[in-house]
């Protein structure tokens, strides 16, 4: 399953509330807004009944006296569908009387709004089925009076929002952009404490494990997860304490009887007849011995890496020299084996006076490690080539050897402690599956890299990487 990016979806949650809060405000705006400028249409309406209740006579003159009110007033433009009531006996257009004559079907709804004239009643009710505003003096029932219907004060507030629509499409393009803008931001300021805290802790490895660590909480939301992650950083590291104590103990103390049981092992030997059976039996358990030897230093020497105790002395060696002789070492080794053993075609091409800080011991057993591999997972007739050469400021040592049966994992888990590729092949292959292990422990002290790769060839190349020492002269 393809999993989400929170980051994308809290920014869609938020742009999607964005738009859904602008939707329902205009929504609602438009609903009170509607209701409040037929509110004020109708307040006016009682202006011009006041100030201009003279001029009713005649609708120009009306007009004329309410646009100097409020000129310039959007709304003002509903006098324009004014019905001038006067009074009866100045009546002077008979259709002005006949629709002043019609009553309200039912009674009028008196409307109390804010900012209206004082001795002016608002009324508001149905005549011949319209909603119908009127306005007249205070208890003056047969007095002048203003008609408006509701429909015509409709149409100056459809107006009034098709104003707003059409300059809302307009800045469309600039408040969709702020809002993409402002719902980033928050999604970047929400994310950030839990970026820092993801900084602090992926600084965090067994070598630092045990310090305090400087994890802080930018906020107090944040102060119950950095306790629960404190608590979990000691019980590692007590964990991972007891286990290199417990693997670096058991090594220590296996040492003497295991040194005990070699010795014994090789006067029993000696005192056997030679060639004889149980003399046969006594050597393959010495060699079993030898083994767990082996296995119990290379454990120690884990747990000492581990612990960040693993004793070493730097001083500048000529690291090219330290090849040669080992790849030296190898070609006498091999001309020495009996028919029995498999033979490998040995090139390489070193240059010269490279120079490393290392530790000299740990260097070379760096460098065996690396050069048995290559001879363990070959096969007749294969070869090893050996480059060292320069890159600027580092050297590259890289090891390349012929193999065969190459384990699909071998490159994700090679330097996992006891592996030892595909398991059916591996039983023919001497070993214990530390030797890269114990390699990759002593590059990191040396501020070195090594990685293993399988090439297009279907070769296996180890590489390290590490920095070059100059000396000054």
């Amino acid at each position: 399953m393809k999993t989400r990016s929170f980051q994308l979806h809290v920014f869609a949650l938020l742009l999607l509330a964005a738009f859904a809060i602008i939707f329902a405000n205009r929504m609602i705006a438009q609903y009170f807004l509607t209701n409040q400028l037929r509110d004020q249409i109708h307040v006016d309406m009682g202006r011009g009944l006041t100030n201009c209740s003279d001029a009713m006579q005649d609708k120009a003159k009306f007009l004329s006296c309410f646009h100097a009110l409020d000129d310039g007033s959007l709304i003002a433009s509903a006098s324009d569908f004014y019905v001038l009531c006067p009074k009866p006996s100045h009546a002077a257009e008979a259709m002005l009387v006949g629709a002043c004559a019609l009553p309200f079907t039912q009674e009028p709804v008196r409307q109390q709004i804010e900012g209206m004239i004082a001795d002016v009643e608002l009324l508001r009710g149905l005549r011949q089925g319209e909603i119908w505003y009127q306005v007249q003096q205070t208890g003056m029932a047969g007095g002048p009076a203003l008609w408006l219907k509701q429909s015509d004060a409709d149409v100056l507030v459809d107006r009034v929002w098709e104003l707003r629509d059409r300059n809302l499409f307009r800045v469309a393009p600039i408040v969709i952009t702020l809002l993409v803008v402002l719902s980033w931001l928050c999604v970047r300021m929400l994310l950030r404490p839990m970026r820092l805290m993801e900084q602090n802790i992926s600084n965090l490895n067994d070598a630092n494990l045990g310090q305090a660590s400087d994890l802080t909480a930018p906020y107090r939301e944040f102060e119950s997860f950095v306790k629960v992650f404190d608590s979990l950083r000691t019980r590692l590291f007590d964990s991972f304490s007891k286990a290199r104590r417990f693997a670096s103990d058991v090594s220590h103390e296996l040492r003497t009887p295991l040194t005990i049981l070699r010795g014994s092992t090789e006067q029993l030997i000696r005192d056997l007849p030679t060639g004889s059976d149980l003399q046969v039996r006594v050597r393959n358990m010495g060699d079993e011995v030898e083994r767990l030897i082996d296995i119990t230093e290379k454990l120690l020497l884990l747990s000492r890496a581990d612990a960040n105790s693993l004793g070493r002395t730097f001083s500048v060696e000529n690291f090219s020299d330290m090849v040669e002789k080992l790849i030296a070492q190898e070609h006498d080794q091999e001309h020495d084996q009996d028919q029995l053993a498999l033979p490998f075609t040995i090139t390489h091409a070193i240059e010269p006076q490279v120079l490393w800080s290392c530790d000299q011991t740990l260097a070379k057993l760096l460098i065996h490690n690396l050069f048995e591999n290559a001879q363990k997972y070959n096969f007749n007739q294969g070869w090893i080539h050996v480059t060292l050469k320069r890159e600027g400021s580092q050297f590259r040592l890289s090891i390349e050897n012929s193999s065969v049966n190459i384990a699909s994992d071998l490159e994700v888990r090679a330097f996992d402690r006891f592996y030892r590729g595909d398991a059916s092949h591996a039983r023919q292959i001497d070993g214990l599956g530390l030797g890269l292990s114990i390699s990759s422990e002593i590059a990191k002290v040396h501020q070195a890299n090594l990685t293993l790769s399988v090439t297009e060839k279907k070769s296996v190349l180890l590489t390290l990487i590490g920095p070059l020492s100059f000396v000054h002269g």
